[in-house]
């Protein structure tokens, strides 16, 4: 059951995050992490909020813990617990390049990825160890333990519901069916995490709405546990079943509503900085056609490249509404880099010839063994927490549950807890050592995955130091960690070793060791450039099969291969006067061939500067007789393809500004990508190679 339960919260969060495709700018990856987090961060914070309050009322009214609890679940408590689960979001968002990267639909998604874990562990801590009295019912699984028992939706519920719940209570339609009920933790985070999004991304009189979200979250909530606890007020059942009905409709509304504010956030940007689309969209109205074409090049290669690429150039749209300059100028390099090596890669020939995974071998091999032998320790501290909650938790297997719950099973959890808890301690020693590492990266993603990461850890550490100082002790390693009345219903059997169970699983936010950060961007940077960095950052293991890709395409090296063509030595040559020479002669003859003049008057020194708004600035070498904007060059324009496709950009741009036509001559030799390149940007007709 407990498989199923993970399944049905990882599914709604994936639905949302599949829907949200056409401006989302997060991974998958940090989905799932968040989920993680709303797990462990969120849980742990709860708990430790509601046991303290609980307490200091009963203290102080003198009542019971059970009235207090039972009076709180639906006055405290939805505010509590809503706060706290969007708390993570607000805190990343403090993150100037966290907010600035990121959309209203990325601020929706996270949230129901807390949301769902939360809800996730609630389900967990209270049916997780019933596999064995839990009844094969209506496809799925019943718990008998009162007149409207829980229900465990099947595989096939959870696979053809929208936004599964884990556990709710059992619900027959009309006709005998059974209907799972909307995740309602999910739902009410998804739309706090619009609330963030709003707080952090809209300007003037719209920010203070951001407030209404969130509330109608806590309203929801409040109301669900008040009927809980007053199942005789009529009135209020039937608003929460007319709610309840429509609770499908929050979460997508609310990410509807956030993809289309950023659509048009995305559109502004495109339309700000034509360098951002690459070639082919340009040409076939910047629609979809182009990159499907270039994702099925060289599967799966082209396929990563072009969806990460697209995430990439969303969050750098995003953050041109309010960034200045200065500070966006990397981030917008590092994606004009990389649309530039996807046009050069753009045929087929640039790929028949490229070993890629030859190149990702060298790369993970320069990690070494040590770290892949590193990598199997949370494997192998994750495997009596699999056997007990997951393979132990269906009735064929809860032979395996119980010999976890009897005997020397707790003792079993108990041990790899604290080998789990030496691990956690390495792993929060090197987060914290990679802090400022982190928040320099380029992508703010990779700054909130740091931070997910380091918070995730934490909240294991306290967690884990709390079960084994209570399990010391008179509770033991197979007792009750928190007595049943300090807590709310969901505690009731947070057993020691459950706890162990549940801190063992909670490796999965570590994985793999280390930062988390990319292939390319940690251990194989000391074997690329600079700007082979930058592209591979962006991409991870995609960016050196794209490196690869445009250096074969090219006619280039790949990384790590050297030339010992003496030709290639001589034409590579960066001697001053030799190169002033070969200038000022293509310059002449192009100015022959097109009867037109030197701007600068003296060939082979710069030309005539044109400056291109947020892009940069180019030489024009020669003015045409017909008062064409000419650039020249040869073989090595094909070395740096990003930076002669930006130069053509600016060329363009200038050019149409006086009404003239933007032309590229290029000497005989110069490899085809370039010719290509230039052509796919400017035209095939403003193209030209030349015999000096």
């Amino acid at each position: 059951m407990t498989v199923l339960m993970m399944a049905a919260a990882v599914y709604g969060v994936v639905q949302l995050f599949v829907l949200s495709y056409p401006t989302r700018s997060v991974r998958l990856a940090t989905v799932l992490l968040a989920l993680i987090v709303g797990v462990y961060v969120c849980g742990t914070a709860v708990a430790l909020l509601e046991v303290a309050y609980t307490r200091v009322i009963a203290d102080r009214t003198g009542q019971s813990l059970i009235e207090v609890v039972n009076t709180t679940s639906f006055t405290t408590a939805p505010w509590v617990e809503e706060l706290v689960k969007a708390s993570p979001l607000l805190l990343i968002g403090a993150y100037t390049k966290v907010r600035r990267q990121w959309g209203l639909a990325d601020f929706t998604v996270l949230g129901a990825a807390l949301g769902a874990g939360f809800g996730l562990l609630e389900s967990l801590l209270r049916y997780s160890l019933d596999a064995d009295r839990a009844l094969a019912r209506h496809g799925g699984w019943i718990v008998p333990d009162s007149l409207s028992p829980p229900y465990i939706p099947g595989p096939s519920q959870v696979l053809t519901s929208w936004l599964p719940s884990p556990a709710a209570s059992l619900d027959l339609g009309q006709t005998g069916d059974i209907t799972v009920p909307t995740f309602n933790h999910l739902a009410w985070t998804a739309l706090a995490g619009l609330g963030v999004g709003l707080l952090w991304r809209a300007r003037g009189w719209v920010k203070p709405l951001a407030v209404l979200p969130l509330a109608a979250s806590v309203a929801h909530h409040t109301l669900n546990n008040y009927v809980v606890q007053h199942p005789t007020d009529r009135q209020a059942k039937q608003w929460l079943e007319h709610l309840d009905g429509k609770l499908w409709l929050a979460p997508l509304a609310a990410l509807l509503l956030a993809m289309a504010v950023d659509w048009v956030c995305l559109r502004r940007g495109k339309r700000r900085i034509p360098a951002l689309l690459l070639s082919a969209e340009r040409a076939d109205g910047d629609s979809a056609a182009a990159l499907i074409r270039y994702a099925s090049r060289r599967l799966p290669w082209t396929l990563l490249i072009a969806l990460r690429f697209v995430r990439l150039r969303r969050a750098f749209c995003y953050a041109a509404a309010g960034t200045p300059p200065p500070v966006l100028e990397p981030l917008r390099r590092a994606v004009v880099d990389i649309a530039a090596r996807i046009d050069a890669t753009d045929h087929e020939q640039a790929w028949r010839g490229a070993d890629i995974r030859a190149h990702v071998r060298a790369a993970r091999a320069l990690a070494g063994r040590r770290r892949r032998l590193v990598a199997l320790i949370p494997c192998v501290l994750l495997l009596p927490s699999l056997l007990f909650l997951c393979v132990g938790s269906f009735k064929s297997t809860a032979g395996l549950q119980g010999y976890f719950t009897t005997g020397a099973g707790p003792k079993i959890l108990l041990g790899f807890a604290m080998a789990a808890l030496v691990w956690i301690a390495w792993q929060l020693a090197i987060l914290l050592r990679t802090w400022r590492q982190a928040a320099a990266h380029l992508l703010g993603e990779q700054v909130a995955a740091h931070r997910l990461r380091l918070s995730s850890a934490l909240a294991s550490a306290t967690v884990g130091t709390l079960l084994l100082w209570r399990s010391a002790g008179s509770a033991g390693s197979d007792g009750r960690v928190i007595p049943a009345a300090h807590l709310l219903d969901a505690l009731d059997n947070f057993l020691a070793y459950l706890g162990f169970a549940l801190l063992l699983l909670s490796l999965l936010a570590l994985f793999p060791p280390g930062a988390g950060f990319a292939l390319a961007g940690g251990a194989a940077v000391g074997v690329l450039t600079g700007e082979d960095v930058l592209a591979a950052t962006g991409l991870g293991a995609a960016g050196i099969a794209l490196m690869v890709a445009s250096a074969t395409g090219s006619g280039g090296e790949a990384p790590g291969e050297e030339s010992s063509s003496p030709e290639s030595k001589q034409r590579h040559s960066t001697d001053p006067e030799r190169a002033e020479r070969v200038g000022a002669a293509r310059e002449q003859k192009v100015a022959e061939l097109t009867d037109g003049t030197v701007p600068s008057g003296d060939p082979g020194k710069p030309g005539l500067k044109v400056t291109k708004p947020g892009a940069g600035t180019t030489d024009v070498d020669v003015i045409g007789g017909d008062g064409s904007y000419i650039a020249v060059g040869g073989p090595a324009k094909a070395r740096n393809l990003a930076k002669f496709g930006e130069k053509c950009h600016i060329l363009k741009y200038a050019a149409e500004q006086q009404g003239v036509r933007a032309q590229v001559y290029l000497e005989e030799g110069t490899p085809e990508p370039a010719l290509r390149l230039a052509r796919k940007i400017l035209g095939d007709g403003n193209v030209h190679t030349f015999t000096r």
